[in-house]
């Protein structure tokens, strides 16, 4: 019982730092600047145009080398 009267300000310390620690994770979180998230959804679109674009290319490599595959030699 004498040992468990040393444990309470060891939980106590390590929950003091684990609260500072996520108190400032979630503080820097909530403070986004505005133009990154612009700038992020900017990012994100082009990048699906980019995918779609590469996506009907690869379609239609895929139907020349059907065709080529497909000319008897």
């Amino acid at each position: 019982m004498e040992n468990l009267y040393y444990l309470i300000p060891v939980v106590a310390i390590v929950g003091g730092i684990t609260y500072a620690i996520l108190s400032q994770y979630w503080k820097r979180r909530s403070n986004t600047d505005p133009r990154l998230e612009s700038a992020l959804e900017e990012s994100v679109t082009a990048n699906r145009e980019v995918l779609a674009r590469l996506d009907s290319i690869e379609t239609r490599l895929g139907a020349i080398e059907k065709t080529l595959n497909d000319i008897p030699s």
